[in-house]
């Protein structure tokens, strides 16, 4: 049934932008967070909840995906927009979601070639025909080359970027 009019949101959105991107950064960097708010998480728990979050299908023993999952498969940032191999050299610690035109990857990335780390977030909406729940949405033609863009020019920023101090990234390559 087509109904007139805005679609409510509200019951729809559990967790803010701001709350997502602060939630990546309590995971991946649980030292920076005060005793109280920290995860009751063990450093296995940690590796596990590493290596979960940035393996790629071809690297999955359990589920093991068809050769249709192609490495950029739910990781926007950066490669969305190709379906090539993913260096090795590149870590993305993301999760993503995707909705009613809009999408979201909420990503920590790292780059162990070239010592280079970030934790991105965004959301993109786009529907051209603003009928919402059609499930006719600009995901693969303008959302996902957008957020593979984004992604590459951070990661060209950071790579350039002086830095007095480089990242340690041990514990992300387990």
């Amino acid at each position: 049934e087509k109904i007139k009019g805005p679609m409510d949101f509200s019951s729809k959105n559990f967790m803010s932008l701001k709350d997502q991107h602060d939630f990546m950064k309590q995971i991946v960097f649980p030292e920076s967070v005060p005793n109280d708010r920290r995860l009751a998480l063990s450093d296995d728990d940690y590796s596990l909840l590493y290596r979960e979050m940035s393996i790629l299908p071809r690297q999955s023993k359990y589920p093991k995906y068809k050769s249709s999952y192609y490495d950029s498969y739910c990781k926007f940032f950066m490669y969305g927009d190709s379906r090539g191999t993913i260096p090795d050299h590149i870590k993305i610690f993301n999760k993503v979601g995707q909705a009613y035109g809009f999408i979201l990857d909420n990503a920590y990335i790292i780059d162990l070639e070239n010592k280079v780390e970030f934790i991105l977030t965004a959301v993109v909406y786009h529907n051209n025909n603003e009928t919402i729940n059609d499930n006719n949405y600009e995901y693969e033609s303008i959302s996902i080359p957008f957020l593979a863009k984004l992604g590459r020019l951070i990661h060209n920023f950071e790579q350039d970027r002086p830095k007095e101090h480089l990242p340690v990234l041990d514990r992300f390559v387990r």
